[in-house]
């Protein structure tokens, strides 16, 4: 039995945008604190705007580094395509968070207890700006649902 997925990303301002929202969210405490006789909050401003646009570049338009543009899995092994590098091992943590049209995936490297790399996949079906092709988005959360055995946990 095969259980060869490819998943491609794609750019989509969709996941960029929900990459944005805890630095919107700071930049809105800010501009609150700020106005309420705190004025040097405002120091803040360009530190959240800083963090919103790197968090769009990366997750949004999948640009950086460690940008995370494809996952493959290969018998029982998921790989993650990162900009830049060759495809490195790795396993989903506990973290993640899987949802019918959204699925926030946190992916350590095998054998690495500090590196993580973070995704944002989007389905493309209810709402435009999805970032993943429904089928193989589909089986892929099978797989994180049912599929792992228990040495990738």
């Amino acid at each position: 039995m095969s259980s060869r997925i490819d998943l491609r990303l794609t750019p989509s301002v969709s996941a960029g945008l929900i990459a944005t929202l805890p630095w919107l969210a700071l930049l809105a405490f800010v501009l609150t604190a700020a106005t309420e006789s705190r004025p040097w909050m405002l120091f803040f401003i360009p530190v959240a705007g800083a963090g919103a646009l790197l968090h769009f570049r990366r997750f949004g338009l999948l640009r950086g580094k460690r940008s995370v543009t494809g996952l493959a899995l290969e018998d029982g092994q998921l790989q993650a395509r990162v900009t830049g590098r060759e495809a490195i091992p790795v396993q989903p943590c506990r973290s993640s968070r899987l949802g019918p049209m959204l699925t926030l995936l946190k992916l350590r490297p095998t054998g690495s207890r500090l590196e993580a790399y973070y995704l944002i996949l989007l389905a493309p079906e209810p709402l435009p700006g999805g970032n993943v092709c429904p089928d193989q988005f589909r089986r892929l959360r099978q797989w994180l649902r049912l599929g792992q055995s228990q040495s990738s946990n």
